[in-house]
């Protein structure tokens, strides 16, 4: 039971750290030829923000022992210009985890209070989980642009588009109106350590 409890807070930890990304550039592919859209053509209010607070709900699916596991929760993210932070909470309610990311370093506080430090993310992630998930792309996702050939676009807004980035497929499955930013998105990959992952993001408030 502990065993089961530990590998589904670290997916949830892992989703967390999706989250907290760097400014690094991406290089991404799309199963279409036109996948983003500079502002002159779509949402020409809708500017990069380098300081939001956002919540929301998250919904996992993985593989464990060849069952799926669906995993519930809800997040509350703050992003400025010292760095991002981030409390992960179960379906209830609690606290299942906090996570800091500076220019110095990042930690991360577990429910049982242990703490863990690396000097990124990528590192922090490798180290609890084993094995590494992509840790650019969401900052940009999740204020519905996408990098392309090093340049920030801004993403169309089409529920059939699916982007191919860093191995996973990304699709914008609704969008707030006023202001204009992502409401639902769906990412999917496969994985030799979960099997097919499925993690949909839903975006409730944002400042």
């Amino acid at each position: 039971m502990a065993s089961t409890t530990r590998l589904s807070l670290l997916a949830l930890l892992a989703f967390c750290v999706l989250f907290n990304t760097g400014c690094a550039s991406l290089n991404s592919q799309t199963q279409a030829p036109a996948t983003a859209a500079t502002s002159t053509n779509i949402a020409n209010n809708r500017q990069y923000q380098p300081q939001i607070q956002i919540s929301g709900k998250i919904s996992i699916q993985y593989q464990q022992a060849g069952k799926l596991q669906s995993l519930p929760g809800s997040f509350e993210w703050e992003q400025d210009t010292h760095g991002t932070r981030i409390t992960l909470l179960s379906q209830l309610g609690q606290i299942m985890a906090r996570i800091n990311q500076n220019e110095l370093m990042a930690t991360l506080e577990l429910n049982d209070k242990s703490t863990r430090s690396a000097s990124d993310l990528d590192q922090l992630l490798q180290e609890t989980l084993g094995w590494s998930l992509p840790v650019t792309g969401l900052r940009d996702w999740l204020q519905g642009f996408v990098a392309i050939d090093g340049k920030r676009a801004i993403a169309v807004k089409a529920e059939d588009q699916t982007l191919n980035i860093q191995g996973w497929k990304l699709r914008y499955a609704s969008w707030h109106e006023q202001p204009s930013f992502p409401e639902r998105i769906d990412l999917q990959r496969y994985t030799e350590q979960a099997g097919d992952v499925s993690i949909r993001v839903v975006v409730k408030e944002w400042k």
